[in-house]
């Protein structure tokens, strides 16, 4: 249908001219000529067109036969760019070009705030220090590795972190990236450091290095990431600063079904701060807890699910487990004396076993289609318990030696942020630790819990920067009978500088 028409279009442009002057046959004939190259050449090309048509026609339905290949992948994102389908595949190193796929994407996050408290500074702490059973008495640091929590937070102004980050496609089979911090002492951290493969078949994907564990939602965000300023109690105390971040070897099964779902198992070193802890090789020595096994000794399986709600919502289920096979601490008790050498005297139990920890978590998002985020809606909350099946294995007390003890905190938090103007938004949280909150086995013990309400507003003045307000009430319970009420501010501050990947779900 198309070529009599531009053929017809062409004869026309040519006779025209003829028409308006006089031409001798000579001229007509040359004319004439030239038309009929045109058309060949029209024609040819036409052919070459249709021949490429095919067989990209072929090559798709090939391709849509074969196995999938495994791609990073997030779950399905809420937009109104397009209805996205519940099997979402995505990079999240963000935009590559033919000039850039190769070439690392850098970037450096600022993360700094004012903070103020009404018990001198120590209430940044105290959350982080709320009481349970078995917390392990102090922080360990493994052999050539520093300490490092985000810079400590004191009454006036704090510089948590500057965060240095690189990510890149390698060649056609690997991502990569690497996550540096450097806190406000000057001291650095390596955050991350790992590799994604992109071409394993049946949807599934390796990665190795070191990196934060897939376990529940909110353990792979960074902190310029989070919704609040501080993290959530649960994570606080039952994973310590970092949450579980290892290094080791993680897979994932994306399988090709109507419904999102992804499945993954992870084997990492077991180089943690609470959950999974062991101590340093003089306290093993001390304490009759044996040296630290050969690694893996940190196990996680997890699966995420997310349902079709259409354009403008998303909700993703999930459900995790972590199993470490070495879990050492020591506990501190004291006993008062009374008489002529009246005081306190400190004895130390030393602990060894494993561990179990069990999470859930939901996560809802509305794209309320306003300018600048505004009627967006997000709506998360995680559950996680936490099991410790230890043995007293030294004592000042002879008789504990050997003694069994069950360990058992469990917490949580909800959230719900909304954007209520274009490039602000507020949010709400609730959470508690210790709804369960006791020692099983030989003993037997309940302690009460901790908890917390906070609010805040966010005002992002653009793609890179945002200024945050926080307000929060705290009722930490900081020993057996002893609790310590506070409320405590922070005004937040995060830029983003260069180019930043996009995050996932």
């Amino acid at each position: 249908m198309y070529r009599p028409l531009l053929a017809t279009a062409a004869t026309a442009a040519l006779l025209v001219p003829l028409a308006a002057f006089p031409a001798s046959d000579s001229e007509i004939a040359e004319l004439r000529s030239m038309l009929d190259q045109m058309k060949t050449q029209y024609e040819r090309r036409i052919q070459d067109l249709e021949s490429r048509l095919a067989k990209a026609e072929r090559q798709s339905a090939d391709t849509a036969r074969a196995p999938a290949e495994s791609q990073p992948m997030t779950a399905p994102g809420v937009g109104p760019v397009a209805a996205a389908p519940a099997r979402q595949i995505a990079s999240g190193l963000g935009a590559l070009t033919s000039g850039s796929a190769f070439n690392p994407q850098l970037s450096v996050i600022l993360d700094g705030n004012y903070y103020h408290d009404g018990i001198d500074g120590e209430g940044a702490a105290l959350v982080g220090q709320a009481f349970q059973p078995s917390g392990g008495g102090h922080a360990h640091e493994h052999e050539g590795e520093a300490g490092h929590s985000h810079g400590s937070t004191v009454n006036g102004f704090n510089f948590r972190e500057a965060e240095l980050a690189f990510s890149a496609t390698v060649d056609p089979y690997f991502d990569a990236a690497a996550y540096i911090a450097i806190d406000g002492d000057g001291n650095v951290h390596l955050e991350e450091g790992w590799f994604q493969t992109r071409g394993l078949p049946y949807g599934l994907r390796a990665k190795g290095g070191k990196f934060q564990s897939d376990f529940g939602y909110i353990n792979k965000q960074h902190p310029h990431q989070w919704d609040f300023v501080d993290q959530n109690l649960a994570y606080l105390n039952l994973l310590g600063d970092h949450g579980i971040q290892d290094t080791g070897l993680q897979l994932t099964w994306l399988p090709d079904l109507p419904l999102y779902t992804l499945l993954g198992v992870e084997a990492l070193q077991g180089n943690q701060e609470v959950f999974g802890a062991t101590l340093d090789e003089a306290e093993q020595v001390e304490l009759n807890l044996g040296h630290s096994r050969d690694g893996p000794r940190l196990w996680t399986a997890f699966a995420k699910i997310a349902p079709d709600l259409g354009q403008n919502h998303a909700l993703q289920l999930g459900l995790s487990y972590a199993h470490a096979t070495q879990h050492q601490e020591v506990q501190t008790h004291s006993h008062a004396h009374a008489g002529e050498e009246e005081g306190v005297e400190l004895h130390e139990n030393g602990l060894a076993g494993d561990a179990d920890l069990w999470g859930v978590d939901l996560v809802y998002k509305y794209d309320g289609a306003g300018a600048d985020g505004q009627g967006d809606f997000k709506f998360q909350t995680e559950y996680l318990r936490s099991i410790k099946d230890l043995s007293i294995r030294s004592s000042p007390h002879p008789e504990a030696i050997g003694s069994a003890r069950e360990f058992t905190t469990d917490g949580l938090y909800a959230q719900a942020v909304y954007g209520f103007a274009p490039k602000w938004k507020a949010g709400l949280r609730y959470d508690v630790l210790g709804l369960t909150n006791e020692i099983g086995g030989g003993t037997r013990a309940d302690y009460g819990s901790s908890d917390r309400w906070s609010v805040n507003v966010t005002w992002s003045l653009s793609e890179f920067s945002q200024l945050r307000a926080q307000y929060a009430t705290n009722d930490i319970l900081v020993a057996e009978n002893a609790r310590e009420r506070f409320d405590a501010f922070y005004l937040q501050f995060l830029m983003s500088l260069g180019s930043h990947g996009s995050h996932t779900f």
